[in-house]
């Protein structure tokens, strides 16, 4: 997690400055980056795991659509910087949540072999 939020940290900083010299071209990258981060996380399982992150995400990206289609680049970029940290934090949460469901069956299966044993011994 202290990944994530480096990364959310670092794009966060990085907003102003590309405010600055937001164009048709720097917002088309920005929601192109959102989409794919969106992409990312919907493959992770999002939708099952972290639904509210996603569900964040997803309106996010239909603002950023949105201020595009009224030319509005430098709202747009920003939105769409948004989204794809939004994207990226339920990408995470999603995969931290599918590890640990792995790690409570594993558990549960050595549990399980632990008492097999301990009959088998005893």
């Amino acid at each position: 997690m202290k990944i994530i939020r480096t990364w959310i940290l670092i794009a966060a900083l990085a907003l102003p400055g590309m405010a600055a010299a937001a164009n048709r071209h720097d917002a088309e990258l920005a929601m192109t980056a959102a989409q794919s981060a969106l992409d990312a996380a919907e493959r992770a399982g999002a939708a099952q795991f972290a639904m509210s992150d996603l569900t964040t995400a997803r309106s996010g990206m239909a603002h950023a659509q949105g201020l595009a289609n009224d030319r509005d680049w430098t709202d747009s970029m920003l939105a769409s910087e948004k989204t794809r940290a939004d994207a990226i934090l339920a990408e995470a949460r999603s995969r931290q949540a599918r590890a640990e469901a792995t790690t409570e069956e594993v558990e549960a299966a050595v549990r399980t072999l632990r008492i097999e044993l301990g009959r088998a011994g005893g």
